[in-house]
């Protein structure tokens, strides 16, 4: 329409590259820092209808067995989960996701805009799960007097 040569592109259009709110930004810039710590799988929390949540999922997937669960009602059992396929858009239940023996560690992250409550609610299931409410509550407690 301008019959614009190719260096006057840039005078007439707006470079759009780099539009990620920052905190997408942020959470994606942790996540991929993340990844240099090992860690046996990955739970990612958010909305499935979120693309920056999506592509967290994308960048743990490159390293390790990720979960995209937008709730703790996701977690089945500690042998089952409930989480969203985002390259066939369904929900799947996959059993046996947690390693079977000694530590599992576990690399936690979610979308910019899943709320803290919902990050916690995931924590204390996986807590009790294994019976580690007690351990938790001292953490808490020392959390609380330190802040």
């Amino acid at each position: 329409h301008y019959q614009l040569e190719s260096h006057q592109v840039g005078e007439r259009f707006a470079d759009t590259r780099d539009t990620l709110c920052y905190a997408t930004n942020d959470n994606q810039t942790a996540v991929s820092g993340m990844l240099e710590t090992p860690a046996d799988l990955a739970f990612v929390i958010g909305g499935y209808n979120s693309s920056n949540t999506t592509h967290l999922v994308e960048l743990c997937e490159k390293k390790m067995p990720a979960y995209f669960i937008n709730g703790e009602e996701q977690l089945l059992s500690p042998s089952s989960i409930r989480h969203f396929d985002y390259h066939s858009k369904k929900e799947l239940v996959t059993e046996n996701y947690m390693p079977s023996s000694g530590t599992t560690r576990i690399l936690m992250t979610s979308g910019a805009s899943c709320p803290d409550a919902q990050v916690e609610a995931v924590i204390r299931k996986l807590v009790q799960f294994f019976q580690k409410e007690e351990e938790l509550s001292k953490w808490e407690l020392a959390f609380e007097t330190n802040a």
